[in-house]
C-alpha cells in the first residue's frame, strides 16, 4: 500500500467526520507527515507532474482540516485544478460567496457525474438535483453553518457528501 493510500484510509476512517467547517487542523503529526512526502510518495508513481503533486498536496492538507496550508498551495495552481480545491477550501472556511467563485473558474468538473451518482444515494435531495450542482451544495452548507445544525442529520450528510468528494477529487487529481 502507498503512502497517499496509507492516508487516504486514515481520512476515510476519521470518526467523527471532518467538520464541514473546521477551526483548527485535525492532526498536525499528518501534516507533517504531508509535508514531508516526496513525490513518489504522494503520488505513487515516478516522475509525476508538478501540478499532481501540489494539488495531491493540497487536498491532503485540506482533508486534514489545514485550510491555510492548502489555500497556499491551491491559489498557486492557475487552472481548474486548483480552483476547485480552493473552492473547497472556501467553502470549508465559511467564505461561501468565495467558494462559488471558485467553483464557477473550475467549470463542469469530469468528476461531477461520479459524485452525484454517489451522493445521490446518501441524499434524496441530492438526487433531486438532476446532477451534482457545486453551488447548491454551498448552499446546503451555508444553511447547516449559519443556522447552527452541525449535530444534525442534515450535517451528517453533508459531511459524508464532503468526505466522498475530496476522496473523488483527490483520486483525480493524482492522475493530471
Amino acid at each position: 500500500m502507498t503512502t497517499l493510500s496509507l492516508l487516504v484510509q486514515r481520512f476515510e476512517e476519521r470518526n467523527p467526520l471532518p467538520p464541514l467547517c473546521p477551526q483548527e487542523a485535525w492532526n498536525e503529526e499528518i501534516t507533517k507527515e504531508i509535508e514531508e512526502l516526496t513525490a513518489q510518495q504522494l503520488i505513487g508513481k515516478e516522475n509525476p507532474s508538478q501540478l499532481a503533486m501540489e494539488a495531491v498536496k493540497s487536498g491532503l492538507l485540506l482533508w486534514n482540516d489545514e485550510l491555510n496550508l492548502s489555500h497556499t498551495i491551491s491559489q498557486g495552481i492557475s487552472n481548474e485544478l486548483g480552483s476547485y480545491w480552493h473552492g473547497i477550501m472556501h467553502r470549508r472556511e465559511g467564505d461561501f460567496s468565495n467558494a462559488k467563485y471558485w467553483f464557477k473558474n473550475a467549470g463542469n468538473h469530469p468528476i461531477y457525474p461520479f459524485l452525484y451518482e454517489k451522493a445521490s444515494v446518501i441524499s434524496a435531495e441530492v438526487k433531486s438535483w438532476g446532477e451534482w450542482d457545486p453551488s447548491r451544495f454551498i448552499d446546503a452548507v451555508e444553511h447547516v453553518v449559519t443556522n447552527g445544525l452541525e449535530s444534525s442529520t442534515e450535517a451528517e450528510t453533508l459531511r459524508q457528501i464532503q468526505v466522498l468528494e475530496i476522496a473523488l477529487f483527490l483520486k483525480f487529481s493524482q492522475d493530471v
